[in-house]
């Protein structure tokens, strides 16, 4: 995504360059004809070409409205995944019930402890907040400037689930120990699964392989099971509802039911984004909308110099080339942005957002080495 301030002349040449320069160089051919070879049946009457222009913008507004409205509804659901993701971390670290007492192996499990702002949400209550705490960050990685919020400690490459899960192995560096309220085994797996959920999302939207990228969020026996799996984030979300079910079948308090129904939901609201960006991705605009304004701007494109010749004589290239420009660039951004997913300079900021997604989970789950916020280069952000 273009997210800049000044637009790049590159990004621009690439869209516009060599189209305008076919057009500067039939309108200097006409001009040349005109004033030069008394060439005065290169002449038409401007009204045709007026009505067409018309005619040809209306078209243009038409295509690119019903473009941007795909690139912003596909951005609005990446915006609803971000929300949703941080709403399945809290409901697992609020609602998983409490650890069982051995892990699968059948060794003992001892919960690793929660972040400190869970050991602050369990504590007793204190006295009123101060006023000098008022003015407190809003949680984001971005401030409003867009640049990224300075995180404390060192970056380090993404954790791997198995330095969490290993049978013996201590609590990970920058975890806080000692607390009343910890992160199980299956709740710090199935914050890492939603990571990954997202991460391959993105992939399968982009037509990437998504195993590069999901391999640090999941056990290896997981991850072979994946690999046989057309649909990945759809066979992530399957896993992740077994995962819950089987935590909760070991309750039997009758409270469970609700808490279920609750996580249930928020994964059938997940299915149902995933569903939605297959949809935009699948299901391109109807081919009469990109065809027909396409050659109908190169047609208009070329009749135009036959149309002002008569009056611009010399100045009729200088003309075509602005008209040109303003109408080709208008039908190359349509054909850009009606799809988001492609991994072009237009796209859904996707990377940034499973970044930011995972920062935000990782943050919940109490670890203080996280990977920074991604950075916009030359003014694009993917």
């Amino acid at each position: 995504m273009i997210v800049g301030r000044m637009l790049s002349w590159r990004i621009i040449l690439r869209y516009t360059g060599r189209p305008v320069v076919v057009h500067i160089v039939i309108a200097l051919a006409i001009a040349l004809g005109y004033e030069v070879l008394d060439a005065k049946w290169l002449s038409v009457p401007a009204l045709p070409v007026t009505l067409l222009a018309a005619a040809l913008g209306v078209l243009l507004g038409f295509r690119n409205n019903s473009a941007y409205e795909r690139w912003w509804e596909a951005r609005t659901l990446w915006g609803g995944l971000v929300n949703a993701s941080r709403t399945l971390a809290r409901q697992v670290l609020t609602f998983l019930p409490a650890p069982r007492a051995q892990r699968s192996d059948g060794t003992p499990e001892t919960p690793t402890a929660a972040s400190r702002l869970v050991q602050m949400a369990v504590q007793p209550e204190g006295p009123a907040l101060a006023a000098a705490w008022s003015k407190v960050g809003d949680g984001a990685v971005r401030d409003q400037f867009g640049h990224a919020r300075d995180l404390r400690g060192p970056v380090i490459p993404r954790a791997n689930l198995a330095t969490f899960i290993h049978p013996g192995m201590e609590a990970p560096k920058g975890i806080i120990t000692g607390m009343f309220e910890g992160i199980t085994e299956d709740a710090r797996e199935l914050i890492y699964a939603q990571v990954g959920f997202v991460n391959a999302l993105r992939c399968h939207l982009r037509r990437q392989d998504p195993f590069p990228e999901i391999t640090p969020f999941f056990r290896p026996s997981v991850l072979e099971a994946l690999r046989d799996e057309q649909n990945v984030p759809a066979a992530i979300l399957l896993w992740m509802s077994i995962r819950m079910r089987r935590v909760y079948s070991d309750v039997e308090h009758s409270e469970k039911v609700y808490l279920r129904v609750a996580m249930d939901e928020t994964l059938t609201e997940l299915t149902n984004y995933l569903g939605a960006c297959e949809r935009i991705k699948n299901t391109p605009l109807p081919r009469q909308y990109d065809i027909l304004p396409h050659a109908m701007v190169r047609a208009y494109l070329t009749m135009l110099p036959l149309g002002v010749v008569a009056d611009l004589g010399v100045l009729t290239p200088l003309i075509t080339a602005i008209i040109a420009f303003l109408f080709i660039a208008l039908d190359a951004v349509g054909r850009d942005v009606e799809d988001p997913f492609e991994d072009g300079v237009s796209d859904t900021p996707m990377t940034a957002l499973c970044r930011t997604i995972e920062i935000n989970l990782r943050q919940m789950l109490g670890e203080a080495e996280l990977p920074p916020p991604l950075q916009p280069k030359n003014g694009l952000l993917y």
